[in-house]
């Protein structure tokens, strides 16, 4: 039967018992902590966890009932964010260990409970409950606008396109992206905290307009879907939406005193007209979007496939690419990875560079997309990889020592069904220190094929090799991923340190980060950093490594062997506290 102790109390447990076990003596000192506890069998406990929001749940072991294993891995499975308590009248090391294998969260032995060690429970687990919670948060929500963040919209996105790639679906979707014309101008001018405000207002006006799906994917650009029935004329019906977004994003943002007009461009793509893949369709909107842009100011372009000036683009840039793979025209910079508590460079990231016969040296982003979608990524990285090689041999042979050197893995490699074998054949014929080297893998790198990137990850890992989680905090992360891959460091996205000096939510957002990663016991990293107020702010809160241009640049191979040799620092010192 259930039974409850009325008592009222936020922090409400579940107590599960299927044995008729006594529970006077932890009823009380639940009690006596103002920790409100109902029980019941474990049959229902569904029911209950769907009436209340419990903090904990206590699980009695009861030592004849051979369930217990299997009731501990359901309650972890449904409910991932609330701890389990394991509990019993006596609790022999082998029974701990076995459930504290099966994930229990903690164990309580009744014999030996007092107040003290119940407080002690609570205070400790409610805490790992924060944590939790805090993860999931961070994983579906953009914490400036409150929106679906872009990892979720992507998920979303590709359960609403399977039906059309399964010939299954006769109606019509389609994407549109968006975002504001002269927003960079603005935040340029008036700072970070000006532009989020007009963001979130940006939110607030396509939140009243849309119809379905919406998100933010970051900075000042959304997107959102409208889904129409066969009957329907989708063309019809998006171009509708479209004057109205463009009519309610041209009105005045008010900013202290000011009337601030910023109008928006529109990409549009179709499905299944355009393509039934959600990357595919995520680029033709964009590339909608930065035609809208070209056009004129305050317009939408829906997507044309056969006169886009941005594919015409790409087709140029493809054959060059392959071509520069051909001649290796790529050259590896590096950016140093600093210990924030004295300056010293740790280590460093290689960067690829291509150094275009015609046009000079070209950033990743104009040519990494073309290298992702035709799978020259692949040769590319490896070229990375033994040239990475070489240059920690030059290293060594000058007498220079670095812990970390750190390479982007993108997961087109992980499709190689020769990545490990190759990668070996590297490490033994350049004699790698496979201490020294670790792999960046993206949070997006894990969700696209989660199942074959750990292995390939795991594989890896035997060869000594170290990995590091870049973009942290952007969405994808799974905290039980973190918890079974071998990640030694997590780095702190980008756009949260630049907002910690002026943006509360990014202080808090970073602040959680470091205490995450230090819960983990995972190093953890802070790219972007630029002004030496983010770097007191970072080393006030336990970060200890760094790299940005506060430290520097991405530089070539000679100038990083030069700072390594002659040291780099910041010329004010940091601030004991904030």
């Amino acid at each position: 039967m259930l039974s409850a102790v009325t008592r009222h109390s936020e922090n409400e447990c579940l107590i599960i018992d299927s044995c008729g076990f006594s529970l006077q003596d932890l009823n009380e000192l639940l009690a006596s902590v103002d920790c409100a506890a109902q029980h019941c069998s474990f049959d229902q406990v569904t029911h209950l966890m769907e009436q209340h929001d419990f903090k904990l749940i206590f699980l009695h072991t009861c030592v004849t009932d051979t369930n217990a294993l299997s009731e501990l891995h359901f309650l972890r499975q449904q409910y991932p964010t609330t701890p389990v308590i394991v509990f019993d009248q006596q609790l022999s090391q082998s029974r701990i260990d076995e459930f504290l294998l099966w994930r229990a969260s903690d164990y309580v032995s009744i014999t030996q409970l007092d107040t003290k060690t119940i407080q002690r429970v609570i205070r400790y687990n409610l805490s790992i409950k924060q944590h939790l919670t805090d993860i999931v948060r961070l994983n579906k929500v953009d914490p400036l606008t409150g929106m679906t963040n872009r990892q979720q919209f992507y998920k979303e996105l590709s359960r609403q396109l399977k039906p059309f790639q399964q010939s299954k679906q006769h109606n019509s979707l389609a994407l549109f992206i968006i975002d504001l014309d002269g927003f960079r101008r603005f935040n340029n001018i008036n700072g970070h905290a000006a532009g989020d405000k007009i963001v979130k207002k940006l939110g607030d006006r396509l939140t009243k307009l849309a119809p379905a799906l919406i998100t933010r994917l970051g900075n000042d650009e959304f997107a959102l879907t409208l889904t129409a029935d066969p009957d329907d004329d989708l063309v019809q019906r998006a171009t509708l939406l479209c004057y109205q977004i463009l009519h309610a994003l041209t009105k005045p943002y008010q900013y202290h005193e000011l009337e601030i007009i910023l109008p928006c461009s529109i990409g549009i793509a179709l499905a299944p007209q355009h393509s039934c893949e959600p990357d595919s369709l995520i680029h033709q909107a964009t590339q909608a979007r930065l035609k809208a842009k070209e056009q004129s100011s305050c317009s939408y372009f829906i997507f044309d496939q056969q006169h886009s000036h941005l594919n015409e683009k790409q087709v140029v840039i493809e054959p060059e690419l392959i071509s520069a793979v051909r001649r290796r025209e790529f050259e590896l910079y590096y950016q140093p990875r600093v210990d924030i508590s004295n300056g010293n460079i740790i280590g460093a990231e290689g960067l690829i560079r291509w150094n275009h016969p015609e046009k000079g040296l070209i950033f990743p982003d104009e040519f990494i997309p073309t290298a992702e979608r035709t799978g020259l990524i692949v040769p590319m990285g490896y070229w990375v990889l033994q040239q990475a090689g070489e240059d920690i041999h030059r290293l060594r042979e000058a007498g220079l020592d670095i812990k970390h050197l750190s390479i982007n893995l993108s997961f087109r490699q992980f499709q190689d069904g020769y990545l490990c074998r190759t990668i070996q054949r590297i490490i033994e014929k350049y004699d790698i220190d496979t201490s020294i080297l670790e792999f960046e893998l993206t949070e997006s790198a894990l969700f696209n094929n989660e199942l074959h990137v750990r292995e390939g990850i795991e594989e890896l890992h035997k060869l000594g090799i170290n990995f590091s989680l870049d973009d942290f905090g952007t969405g994808y992360s799974s905290f039980s991923l973190l918890q079974k891959l071998p990640i030694s460091s997590l780095k702190i996205d980008r756009s949260f340190v630049a907002g910690v000096a002026d943006n509360q939510d990014d202080r808090e957002i970073v602040k959680a980060l470091i205490r995450l990663a230090h819960s983990l016991n995972k190093e953890v990293i802070a790219e972007g950093l630029e002004t030496r107020q983010q770097l007191n702010f970072l080393a006030s809160y336990g970060c200890t490594q760094a790299q940005g241009y506060l430290y520097s640049k991405p530089v070539p191979f000679a100038e990083f062997q030069q700072q390594l040799a002659e040291g780099i620092q910041t010329k004010e010192p940091i601030a004991a506290s904030l």
